[in-house]
């Protein structure tokens, strides 16, 4: 498979540019956090642009831009579920716009950059490994994904933290990994596979975590996070 065919189907499946006509793809598991990379890429420059005139409304900008931009699939799929999964993501989306709001400005960029790419590499995860959850979809990508798009997706993820956030991103990697692992274990012990919804919530919930994990470290006192921050 070419992997402009690959790109164009992780482009596809993540964000608001789907076309009926590219279904997903094993193979392109390895370009989901760069997909959530460049959506992160393009909210923290809005996100930036807004702050110029408006700094209160800068981090809440830069969440929206991302839920645009991919379409809002993760509340959408959801918020299809009935009204405990359109509560679970209208809280989860709250608490991202209060975690990047409380941002300052350098931070504010680095989890912007980090949480859209972290929320769909631990779907990656997810599709290493395990039973698939649907015949067709997202869901018949569980267990399809080979060490070859973990192994690329992993590298891409875990370098672009640690290049954007340093010591912090040590710290947020270990959160965002223990986040997917743990829902891996939970889920497979309740439902016993993984839907598109679950892979949804995955991404959404390893998000917000991310936000929150920013937000808390630039709240704190210690002079060694603070520093940390500041180098972003």
């Amino acid at each position: 498979m070419a992997l402009a065919d690959e790109l164009r189907a992780a482009v596809s499946s993540l964000t608001v540019f789907r076309r009926a006509e590219v279904q997903p793809l094993a193979a392109a598991l390895a370009f989901y956090p760069a997909v959530g990379l460049l959506l992160g890429l393009v909210a923290s420059g809005v996100a930036w642009a807004v702050d110029q005139r408006y700094p209160a409304f800068a981090g809440a900008a830069g969440v929206v831009v991302v839920a645009a931009l991919s379409g809002a699939r993760a509340s959408r799929i959801l918020a299809a579920r009935g009204a405990l999964g359109a509560s679970t993501a209208g809280l989860a989306f709250a608490v991202r716009l209060w975690a990047a709001s409380s941002l300052p400005a350098p931070a504010r960029t680095a989890a912007l950059l980090i949480a859209p790419m972290l929320g769909r590499w631990a779907i990656v995860v997810q599709c290493y490994g395990g039973v698939p959850g649907a015949v067709l979809g997202e869901a018949a990508l569980v267990g399809g994904a080979r060490f070859r798009e973990f192994g690329w997706a992993s590298v891409t993820a875990f370098a672009v933290t640690l290049a954007v956030a340093d010591a912090v991103g040590l710290l947020v990697l270990v959160t965002a990994a223990l986040t997917t692992l743990a829902l891996r274990v939970y889920l497979y012990r309740r439902v016993g596979r993984l839907t598109e919804r679950l892979l949804a919530a995955t991404a959404e919930l390893v998000e917000t975590t991310v936000m929150v994990t920013f937000a808390l470290l630039a709240s704190a006192h210690e002079p060694g996070a603070a520093l940390a921050l500041r180098r972003c």
